[in-house]
């Protein structure tokens, strides 16, 4: 049974992994809601998302206390400030959640979060593989990682990836099986990685909030340069609709029953003229604010699906943005330069952070005193 959201003054939400580098755009969605209400906890007493104007209260605990003092800390924080829903936006918090709900929803709301052996399997890329596989699911050819890996018959080139890990980082790129084979023959070890064929295309991504195997929202996103071998996050993307991406990804949150939200990410093959699913994040993603952007508030949707209460009728809109970094980069470079044209996107992602800027003030400030630090411990 879900209500109205006009029957709510307002909902307080509690973050509790605000050391996260996704807890600042997640925190700046929900503070597009005049509704909301944000508590932030981390084991970062410095973390930038405290000094961004759409926090409420901040809460810190030590670093070396692990999970058991989050949780204690979570609960804490519930019961003292009649906390509505708890939103958990990286991996480890997110799997810590799903692993005790049972001690906390009889304490407040919590958005919807996957099974802790779904989550599992979604994170780890070689069982994640295997599923795909035994699923009959479009994905690259994937091997475990081991001494022997060069006598098999992947099809070159290839990269060498943590079995977990995001980001793109601990990737490699190899363009055929002497620079595999002499890079193996440099370990010392083997660690948990996996090699899988490089498929030749693009990269396109796909970000979903679901319940129950049912996808409840999506944007559909593009890099805007797709002819460079970059394994980093991309700021810069078009937003857009794909029935062959959206098609794929429906049958996937279907087959592993998924709650709560993940980001895909998939690449066309050009030999063979079809999608592929490369990895599953099952978390926020580094660019939630331009999904916002695009017309989809992820973490206020995930908070009012978690609360029982009627979604609003979302689409995602075709619009091309580029992060606030990227932003700002290019505004500098044209002050100084004859040439005063600005490419053409949505500017919506640099406003948000323009509202709010305390956050990126105080990293200056904090990378500023580091480098000033270190001059002087070096004289």
């Amino acid at each position: 049974m879900s209500i109205s959201l006009r029957n709510i003054e307002h909902i307080s939400v509690l973050i509790p992994d605000g050391e996260s580098q996704i807890a600042l755009p997640v925190l700046r969605c929900l503070g597009e809601m005049k509704d909301i209400i944000v508590y932030i906890l981390s084991n970062d007493p410095y973390g930038r998302v405290r000094y961004s104007r759409h926090t409420k209260r901040f809460f810190s605990f030590p670093n070396d206390e692990g999970d058991e003092r989050r949780l204690s800390s979570i609960i804490d924080i519930i019961k003292k400030y009649k906390i509505d829903i708890v939103l958990p936006v990286d991996e480890p918090t997110i799997r810590l959640l799903s692993l005790h709900r049972d001690t906390l929803s009889p304490l407040t709301s919590l958005v919807a979060l996957p099974q802790t052996e779904t989550f599992d399997r979604a994170c780890n890329k070689w069982l994640l593989a295997g599923w795909l596989f035994s699923h009959h699911l479009p994905h690259p050819t994937t091997l475990f990682y081991n001494a022997n890996i060069t006598g098999s018959s992947l099809t070159f080139p290839v990269l060498i990836k943590p079995i977990i890990g995001s980001g793109g980082f601990g990737i490699r790129y190899f363009n055929n099986p002497d620079d595999l084979h002499n890079y193996i023959n440099a370990q010392h070890d083997h660690p948990d990685y996996i090699v899988q064929s490089f498929i030749g295309g693009y990269d396109i991504d796909c970000s979903v909030l679901c319940e129950d195997g049912k996808i409840l929202a999506s944007t559909i996103q593009k890099k805007i340069i797709t002819d460079i071998i970059d394994f980093e996050p991309t700021g810069s993307l078009d937003f857009l609709y794909d029935d062959e991406t959206y098609n794929l990804v429906k049958e996937i949150i279907a087959k592993l029953n998924w709650s709560g939200v993940v980001h895909f990410d998939l690449r066309y093959d050009e030999e063979e003229k079809h999608i592929k699913v490369i990895e599953m994040n099952p978390r926020y993603w580094a660019t939630v604010l331009g999904s916002l952007a695009a017309g989809v508030n992820f973490p206020y949707l995930a908070c009012l699906s978690g609360l029982k209460i009627d979604l609003p009728k979302v689409e995602s809109n075709p619009i091309r943005i580029v992060d606030a970094d990227a932003a700002l980069k290019l505004y500098i470079h044209n002050f100084f330069h004859k040439d005063k044209t600005i490419p053409d996107f949505d500017k919506s992602v640099f406003k948000i952070s323009l509202k709010d800027p305390f956050p990126s003030v105080f990293k200056l400030c904090f990378q500023f005193y580091r480098k000033i630090n270190k001059k002087i411990k070096a004289a």
